[in-house]
């Protein structure tokens, strides 16, 4: 009911137009032949030749307004996907920037810490060592700094998703997983600058149970890490596919549910494993 009153509403010029070219015909019946201005063949005549004129203008009528609904069909449509791949241009130039961000930090997990702990033994005997320079408590305010740099990237995903949500509420379940991976990644980061902190105030360490915890942390937030940059890449191919695959007729392939996560945080790893 409210639809057939909306209908209408929007067409109510278009009712009396028609209301007033009925009456025309009825009036002119009246005035022309009951009084015998003219006869009723002349009037039906010229009635055929008026409502001839009547069809062509409603036929003309109904092609103009369905080109102006199309018009405006297209009009809205280019309008969206304009602000589509506005979206995904900023979105993906963010997500690009997180991923590369956070290979970098998972490079000091994997990499560049253990690097330092093994340049720094001092042995005391097979199990018990000193690390020199006060490298834990280096390690400890680097671990910091690359926690900030964490929820700096957390921070921009979350505003850059949220400028443009509109085009996004399709995608707020990938979204909330990213959202409570970075909490996850987070969480146990802190745990780790905590326990970096324990360790650094030890006189001497244990191979076989502190730096093998040690190790067992790092490799943790390592794949935690990336993880989250698989699941950004993840969410980068879904935008791309739904915001310009009709444009360009085919899709990105979606990462399979036991794929690898083979990314460069990955690389780096593999490349340094050995060294």
């Amino acid at each position: 009911m409210d639809n057939i009153k909306l209908f209408f509403k929007r067409n109510i010029a278009y009712f009396l137009t028609f209301f007033i070219i009925l009456l025309f015909p009825i009036g002119a019946y009246f005035l022309l032949v009951k009084k015998e201005l003219i006869t009723e063949e002349a009037f039906y005549s010229n009635l055929l030749g008026f409502a001839g004129w009547i069809i062509a203008l409603l036929i003309a009528w109904i092609h103009i307004r369905k080109n102006r609904e199309d018009n405006l069909i297209i009009q809205e449509k280019e309008i969206k996907k304009r602000f589509e791949i506005e979206s995904f241009k900023e979105i993906n130039k963010v997500m690009v920037e997180n991923e590369e961000g956070l290979t970098d930090i998972s490079t000091y997990y994997i990499f560049t810490w253990k690097q330092k702990i093994r340049n720094n033994i001092k042995d005391l005997n097979s199990n018990e060592i000193i690390l020199t320079n006060n490298i834990l408590t280096n390690i400890h305010l680097e671990a910091r700094e690359q926690n900030t740099r964490l929820i700096e990237l957390w921070k921009n995903f979350i505003v850059s998703i949220e400028t443009y949500e509109i085009a996004l509420i399709q995608f707020n379940k990938l979204r909330e997983v990213l959202n409570n991976k970075f909490k996850e990644i987070l969480f146990i980061t802190n745990d780790f600058e905590k326990y970096i902190l324990t360790l650094a105030r030890k006189q001497s360490l244990n191979k076989e149970t502190d730096l093998a915890e040690l190790d067992k942390k790092m490799l943790e937030i390592d794949n935690k890490i990336m993880d989250i940059a698989c699941y950004l890449r993840d969410y980068r191919i879904e935008l791309m596919n739904s915001m310009l695959g009709d444009i360009f007729c085919s899709e990105v392939p979606k990462r399979k549910a036991k794929e690898p996560n083979k990314t460069l945080t990955q690389i780096a790893k593999d490349l340094y494993k050995d060294s």
